[in-house]
């Protein structure tokens, strides 16, 4: 891609993305929740009936997800990255599949930004379909004022990329120098470290 001239923002998952990967412990979760292993657990969620059991899940859920955001940390050079950004004049987003508290707790962790300084934060708690549908960078671009062709959108899971693709967006995989369960998905970029999202917008 030789476009990124029109980059007007960037679009970040947030497990495993802002944060180191490795804080929160879905097979975990899965056996906590009664998640079969081969399932994805807010798909598993949705096809609970019974609400009372629905609520109960849910509640297990947050409460694993709030216990690893209090002892999450800033991914490797991830405040630097963002202050690069900003000083370029370009918008920040986060967009997960996490509760927003989560995500809220785990800035606690963060030294040089906090929630406030992204120009958008797209949940589960909004009202969109969760990654890998489009929805919720739809969703961000409309909050930012932009085009979702103008938007980068950065993960380290196959649901980012394919979110980001069926919006339309460049995206970046950001394999943090690890081995996955799943191939390398079909991104337009793929980086070891944030530090390197520096030189591909630099390429403009």
């Amino acid at each position: 891609m030789d476009n990124l001239f029109c980059v007007k923002a960037v679009l970040f998952d947030f497990d495993g993305t802002l944060t180191k990967p490795g804080s929160i412990d879905f097979n975990l979760i899965k056996r906590a929740i009664g998640c079969p292993a081969e399932s994805f657990i807010l798909e598993f969620i949705e096809t609970i009936d019974d609400p009372a059991h629905k609520k109960k899940v849910i509640s297990i859920l947050e409460k694993y997800e709030n216990a690893a955001a209090d002892c999450s940390e800033p991914n490797h050079g991830v405040e630097e990255l963002l202050l690069y950004l900003h000083s370029k004049d370009i918008r920040t987003g986060v967009i997960s599949r996490n509760s927003l508290e989560s995500i809220r707790r785990s800035f606690h962790n963060f030294k040089k930004i906090k929630a406030a300084d992204f120009n958008v934060i797209i949940t589960r708690d909004d009202p969109v379909k969760p990654k890998p549908d489009a929805d919720g960078i739809i969703l961000a671009a409309k909050k930012l004022k932009v085009d979702p062709k103008q938007l980068v959108v950065v993960g380290d899971f196959l649901f980012d990329i394919q979110a980001g693709k069926n919006a339309g967006s460049i995206t970046v995989f950001l394999n943090n120098g690890l081995e996955h369960d799943f191939a390398d998905p079909d991104s337009d970029y793929t980086i070891s470290s944030l530090n390197e999202l520096k030189k591909i917008i630099h390429t403009s």
